[in-house]
């Protein structure tokens, strides 16, 4: 009897790099919106605070622009609303998390913290999470909407895509609460976990045409 088939991950340099050519767009904007963060702890003295609420808002925003394509493949389907308040539950709870772990780093290494609704209030950081949010809604437009890409995809396919970034983002974390901790995080600390999500965020680019179907 044969087994079905189960996704596996062939990394392979060039095709990686290939992939990276074939999305300029998406390209450019990761490595805006991670020199976003980069500029803001170098010319606005932002803290880890700042950077992990910045994450955080990329999270949510990630999940949003997720569920208008969910709701676009899913619109002349029997269930399609069901469907989307699924995704919402349980994106929303990833997220839910992500924030819970993000204040609790933040409550070791800066007691002056002046909580997530004032840091949000902040006009660097507010303008911050706009552009975030316009470099995602770009990428989405020229690479999602704009070539019709929704006549192919369906619900299960665009539902999986977030939770790449999401891992991406948790491993960031972790390893930059690591060296926050150890070093009380100096600007040097900061500024590495800021690069080494750049670097993940362009592997996770790099990967998307590199899972491929293998028989067991």
């Amino acid at each position: 009897m044969t087994n079905p088939p189960t996704p596996q991950i062939q990394l392979d340099p060039s095709q990686m790099a290939a992939t990276l050519a074939t999305r300029p767009v998406a390209v450019i904007a990761a490595v805006l919106g991670n020199l976003i963060p980069v500029y803001g702890v170098i010319a606005l003295g932002w803290n880890a605070s700042q950077i992990l609420i910045l994450y955080w808002i990329e999270n949510v925003v990630l999940g949003v622009l997720t569920l208008a394509r969910l709701r676009k493949v899913s619109q002349s389907k029997p269930g399609g609303c069901f469907l989307s308040g699924f995704f919402i539950i349980h994106y929303g709870s990833f997220c839910a998390g992500h924030l819970i772990f993000a204040l609790f780093l933040i409550e070791q290494f800066d007691p002056a913290f002046p909580g997530l609704g004032a840091t949000l209030q902040q006009p660097s950081v507010f303008w911050a999470c706009v552009a975030i949010f316009g470099l995602n809604l770009f990428t989405q437009l020229r690479e999602w909407w704009g070539p019709g890409l929704w006549r192919d995809s369906d619900f299960g396919q665009e539902m999986v895509k977030p939770y790449g970034r999401i891992v991406v983002m948790h491993l960031t974390v972790l390893i930059g609460a690591w060296l926050m901790l150890l070093t009380r995080a100096p600007v040097g600390a900061i500024l590495l976990l800021c690069l080494l999500k750049a670097a993940l965020d362009l592997l996770t680019l790099s990967l998307r045409d590199l899972i491929k179907p293998t028989q067991a």
